[in-house]
């Protein structure tokens, strides 16, 4: 009877244990159930609004990426910002190291944009008169806001470039572009030919003697700034600067790096091009402080003149001239071939020192 009341309490107290392990289990024992679910409750409110956050701050970044500013909007607060702005290059400065510095404006004030070498940006286009959009982080240098630019995408020019043809006629052009030709007219003149950088085209820049120009200031193949009025002439076109100061050099050119030619190898299809030649001097004359003379080698004679101007390198050309016809040696000169009453002629730029 023991045995059997003793099986039975055992039976009981291991059915209650199983009873409690499965309510346990369903949670009605465990005190601590609802607290911990209210932190997982919590975090998951917690991280929504987190991830929210973050996505409005890019959006917002990028927005003002894509939207212009005025420059007057722009102060010391917002150091270290990305914005955009639409302007005028006003003045342009080459500095020795590489970098390009921009003063751009709008139509509420003026701003500071340096274009630093290390960001490898092309900078042809960025000339006076041009208007661009600029991107890049607000900074501040010696009291003054500028834009940085930091890649070529950052400035994008919102009045693209042209070909400038007769319609044009009268109206005032801001070009940049590489001096190609130059010649000194008889009467003072500087007649330069200027190739477009973006756009190929050659244009006549004509320099009248009443700006008191001097050739030796505009090398052959430096790289220049113009504004000036456009004008059709004998069916050329030409843009007119109304002051010395219009026509800006941004980078000096190197007379050596135009081709050497032969003498005998000239011909009329080189007209209008800068060639590098030799040859005796022969028959010289003088009339009105002009220098005539031949060109000789090879068999071939060439017309050749030296048209006065003011200058002393032009007197010390002359010298070299003289000497040379004197001692019966060769020259070299750097000139512009030209047709002149159907013949072949080559207007001199420079005698160079052999």
């Amino acid at each position: 009877m023991k045995s059997q009341l003793k099986f039975l309490i055992w039976i009981i107290i291991i059915g209650i244990g199983f009873a409690g392990a499965v309510l346990y289990q369903k949670g009605f024992f465990s005190k601590d159930s609802s607290e911990n679910t209210k932190p997982a409750i919590k975090e998951t409110a917690s991280t929504t609004p987190a991830d929210t956050r973050v996505a409005a701050t890019s959006t917002t970044v990028s927005n003002q990426n894509d939207k212009t500013i005025s420059i007057q909007s722009i102060d010391k607060s917002m150091v270290g910002e990305t914005v955009s702005i639409v302007g005028e290059i006003i003045n342009h400065k080459d500095h020795k190291n590489g970098h390009v510095f921009l003063t751009v404006k709008d139509a509420s004030g003026e701003i500071l944009i340096p274009i630093f070498a290390d960001k490898n940006i092309n900078t042809d286009t960025f000339v006076t008169g041009n208007q661009f959009q600029f991107a890049g982080n607000v900074d501040e240098f010696n009291g003054e806001i500028e834009i940085i630019p930091s890649k070529q995408e950052d400035i994008v020019p919102t009045n693209p470039i042209t070909r400038i043809n007769e319609k044009d006629e009268g109206q005032l052009k801001t070009i940049s572009g590489k001096i190609i030709s130059k010649y000194t007219h008889p009467q003072g003149h500087i007649f330069i030919t200027l190739k477009v950088q973006e756009t190929g085209q050659e244009l006549e820049i004509p320099l009248f003697s009443s700006l008191h120009p001097n050739p030796d200031e505009y090398p052959i193949n430096s790289e220049v700034n113009l504004k000036g009025k456009v004008t059709v002439y004998k069916n050329r076109l030409q843009i007119i600067p109304n002051s010395l100061n219009d026509l800006t050099i941004i980078k000096e050119g190197d007379d050596s790096s135009v081709s050497t030619v032969k003498l005998s190898a000239i011909s009329e299809a080189d007209r209008g091009k800068m060639v590098i030649t030799r040859g005796q001097v022969t028959d010289v004359s003088e009339k009105n402080g002009h220098l005539y003379f031949k060109l000789s080698a090879g068999g071939k004679n060439i017309k050749t003149v030296l048209f006065k101007a003011d200058s002393q390198e032009i007197a010390g050309r002359k010298t070299r001239v003289l000497n040379a016809e004197k001692a019966q040696f060769e020259i070299s000169v750097l000139g512009m071939v030209d047709v002149y009453k159907d013949e072949l002629e080559i207007i001199i730029d420079k005698v160079l020192v052999d």
